[in-house]
């Protein structure tokens, strides 16, 4: 890809002239590099911030927006290649004037936004203030994008379309924690003294060191955890006794809602108690390549598995940031299995309209599914 084009665009759009075609450009662009939309929602903060200031109050209005940044990232987060766009500085004379005004103003803020780190960071001398409740970081993807960071640590943490991480800001301490909200595929860097956890609504995960995809949205009936590599051990929050140490290529799949009924003897005389219902399984693969079915979402493939259609539409409206409503309930138990690369909304319902011969109509961002 051609990251010169892409910041092009982002100017574009950010000053007010961008075409419908150049829009569209840019869109799939950030379909294709969902990496990069981490970076111009950063971009399109500031530019509106600037907007609504006085003009002698932006500099003063940046430098606190940047101290709001280096508390809010990690600081990988804000490292990435070609951070100082060189749109158009070769060829002045084919720039518009306010254009190329505006897209120096944009360069130099993604140039800002990696060195304003450094500079609110790293000041020698500089004496750092330790609150005593400390500073939370949340890093977050929207519907129809995603994003891959690095923590502190060096762990690698991919984040699927509408998820968030928290974790402290220092992440120090004798425990490496992180609470998850959604989908993410974690890289962890192995500290045999500073074990991992990963707290979700319905789980802890509890590694060492180890690949593995972690998935709890809150409108989903499961949480799944499925290893690649190494082991973990997964504590149930409802039953923080049962443990379950999971081995490469197995699937933990645990009921967020149903609740499985466990009696005690008579004589025991203790009461009832409630587990959730779980199931042990083990991860799919593609066989053409081998590649894990659970985790292709990081290669930008959306997959389903022998998925109910119910839960098929959920991942639909993450995927494409879209709102599906299937009116035949009959519709929501049939089963699908498919793995879709770059393909659109549209290429999408139809591939699925062969196989489970439905009906569907497409108005914007609303997708109605009948028989």
């Amino acid at each position: 890809m051609n990251e010169d084009r892409f910041w092009s665009l982002v100017s574009l759009k950010l000053s007010g002239e961008a075409q419908p075609e150049e829009i569209a450009e840019l869109e799939k662009l950030l379909q294709q590099h969902p990496e990069l939309g981490l970076r111009a929602d950063m971009l399109d903060t500031v530019w509106q911030s600037k907007a609504e200031t006085p003009a002698e109050n932006i500099e003063a209005s940046f430098n606190k927006h940047m101290q709001r940044l280096s508390n809010h990232f990690a600081e990988p987060v804000l490292q990435y290649e070609n951070a100082i766009p060189e749109v158009g500085y070769e060829e002045e004379n084919n720039v518009r004037p306010l254009f190329r005004k505006k897209l120096l103003w944009v360069a130099g803020i993604a140039a800002s936004l990696v060195i304003g780190w450094f500079v609110i960071t790293d000041l020698p001398g500089k004496t750092k203030q330790v609150s005593q409740h400390q500073a939370q970081n949340t890093v977050s993807t929207k519907r129809g994008s995603k994003s891959k960071i690095q923590l502190p640590d060096g762990t690698q943490v991919w984040l699927n379309a509408d998820s968030k991480i928290t974790y402290n800001e220092n992440f120090q301490g004798k425990l490496r924690e992180v609470h998850l909200t959604g989908e993410a595929f974690f890289d962890v860097e192995r500290d045999e003294t500073r074990p991992f956890i990963i707290h979700t609504n319905a789980i802890d995960v509890k590694v060492l060191g180890t690949s593995f995809n972690v998935r709890s949205y809150e409108d989903e009936k499961n949480t799944e955890t499925s290893l690649i590599h190494g082991s973990v051990e997964i504590t149930l929050k409802n039953n923080p006794d049962k443990k379950i140490i999971l081995k490469p290529n197995e699937k933990l799949i645990v009921k967020n809602n149903d609740m499985q009924l466990v009696t005690k003897k008579p004589e025991a005389k203790k009461p009832d108690i409630r587990l959730p219902l779980l199931t042990l399984a083990r991860v799919n693969y593609q066989k053409k390549d081998s590649s894990v079915i659970e985790t292709l979402w990081v290669k930008n493939h959306l997959a389903f598995d022998g998925e109910a259609f119910e839960d098929v539409v959920l991942k639909i409206e993450r995927w494409f940031d879209v709102k599906v409503t299937i009116t035949d309930e009959r519709l929501k138990k049939v089963l699908f299995s498919a793995v879709f690369d770059e393909e659109n909304l549209q290429q999408v319902m139809e591939a699925l309209r062969i196989t489970g011969k439905f009906k569907y109509t497409i108005n914007k961002k609303e997708v109605t599914i009948g028989r």
